[in-house]
């Protein structure tokens, strides 16, 4: 009986081998296939071109196209007072935030911060919600202050330019990447971190063409719309009334991303909040910062620009392309510092899991832990076959069998001998990688 069992099982691993093309059932084919930089490190984001694949939720015209006109949405950003740019802009990270169920508003604010950013993020931090700020790269030179603060407190920034203005954004693609690449790196400066969110300065209808989208994924970079539109833009000084009735009378669905203001001259935009925020409570809703996992709204194309351009050069995208691309390979390229190193903690909600350097290893591009201890971390159990090397291994219900590594070469014994890559494993598992550190001193996963 015990040899049936064991050759079922060895027919198993053979057919996972097969199928999964060396990978999840057999560990030397999962590390082969992440050698060749397919995946990058366990703990780092995933490489630019993740995005191409994403399937952005179409909205219509016609529930945006007043807010996108250059008189309407961002007239209040073209007739600011050379007073009013003490706005700032902060970074956009990717906070450790439950997956949302049901339905779900994704509060956003364009153009800040700036001082009304500030009475905007004391209003969701009573109210307990994460919001997310699509910032310029202008002002997060200017207030780097408030960007740390809005990564401090959990929300999410995104890229929107570096100073909004639309005849240079959308009269050329080389211009409208620079500017990119520009409010990229000043975030990066004033937060340290990345990000791949980005918001079109006016939205994408008529202002994108397929080249400008095509690119941008290409890139990595996700673009969002809206599917609701606060009016907060439509005119200088709207009152929180009128947005606050705007808001209700917007057409409900599933996922919302409701668009806001909060740079300069938006006032009533941050007095309206506390009665919005109220209304989609009161409706059943849920509130998320935007993270890499969530689906882009697009507009439609339009069948006419509002600009006459030339199409994107392959040059111009090139441009972009590398510098993500560079981007990328710095994620790559960890740190291997000098003498002593540190442990490696995995956060799980308030679990922890802490591995000394002697338990870890980092090989092949990722960061790879023994089998046993994440599997039972995470709630799970695994168990070694001497005779066969078969690790069979259990978790909510379901089994997968894994050939330890150690044995294929003629290590018997353990089954705390097996270790497997972090993020590939957790996947399997039904997990994933949602922030990290790694430096010298630190280095940390969290685990949604």
């Amino acid at each position: 009986m015990r040899r049936t069992m064991q050759a079922a099982i060895c027919v198993i691993v053979v057919w996972f081998t097969m199928v999964e093309l060396g990978g999840w059932a057999v560990y030397k084919g999962e590390a082969a296939v992440e050698a060749t930089a397919t995946e990058p490190p366990a703990f780092a984001p995933a490489s630019p071109i993740r995005h191409a694949e994403k399937q952005p939720l179409l909205a219509e015209p016609a529930a945006y196209e007043a807010a996108d006109d250059a008189e309407t949405e961002h007239a209040a950003v073209k007739k600011e007072s050379a007073a009013q740019t003490e706005r700032a802009a902060g970074e956009t990270v990717f906070p450790a935030q439950p997956k949302p169920n049901g339905k779900t508003v994704y509060l956003t604010f364009d153009d800040g911060p700036s001082k009304h950013t500030e009475q905007v993020l004391d209003i969701l931090k009573a109210e307990g919600v994460k919001a997310t700020f699509f910032m310029l790269g202008e002002h997060v030179e200017q207030h780097p202050d408030i960007a740390r603060r809005v990564l401090e407190e959990g929300h999410a920034i995104g890229n929107h330019s570096y100073n909004h203005k639309y005849e240079k954004l959308y009269g050329s693609f080389a211009e409208f990447a620079e500017q990119v690449m520009k409010a990229d790196e000043a975030i990066f400066g004033a937060t340290g971190v990345r990000t791949s969110l980005f918001r079109a300065p006016g939205g994408t209808y008529s202002n994108f063409d397929q080249g400008y989208f095509d690119a941008m994924a290409e890139a990595g970079y996700i673009v969002h719309d809206w599917n609701v539109d606060s009016g907060d833009s439509k005119r200088r000084g709207v009152p929180a009334s009128e947005i606050i009735a705007t808001v209700k009378n917007s057409k409900l669905a599933d996922s919302l991303n409701v668009l806001l203001h909060d740079g300069g001259g938006h006032e009533e935009s941050a007095n309206a909040l506390p009665a919005i925020i109220s209304y989609y409570k009161d409706k059943g809703y849920s509130f998320a910062p935007i993270t890499e996992e969530v689906t882009p709204i697009h507009f439609t194309l339009a069948k006419k620009l509002k600009w006459s351009r030339p199409a994107v050069l392959e040059n111009e995208k090139a441009a972009l392309v590398q510098y993500a691309g560079q981007i990328a390979r710095e994620r790559m390229q960890l740190p291997q510092p000098a003498g002593m190193e540190p442990n490696l903690v995995l956060h799980k909600g308030e679990e922890q899991l802490v591995l000394t350097p002697e338990e870890y290893d980092l090989s092949g591009g990722s960061i790879k832990v023994p089998l046993t201890k994440l599997a039972e971390w995470i709630g799970g159990s695994a168990e070694l076959d001497p005779d066969s090397g078969v690790i069979e291994t259990y978790y909510n219900g379901e089994q997968v069998y894994w050939l330890s590594d150690y044995a294929l070469g003629g290590v018997q014994g353990k089954a705390e001998a097996a270790i497997v890559p972090v993020r590939s494993t957790l996947k399997k598992f039904g997990f994933a990688i949602s922030d990290y550190v790694y430096d010298e001193e630190r280095r940390e996963i969290w685990v949604k």
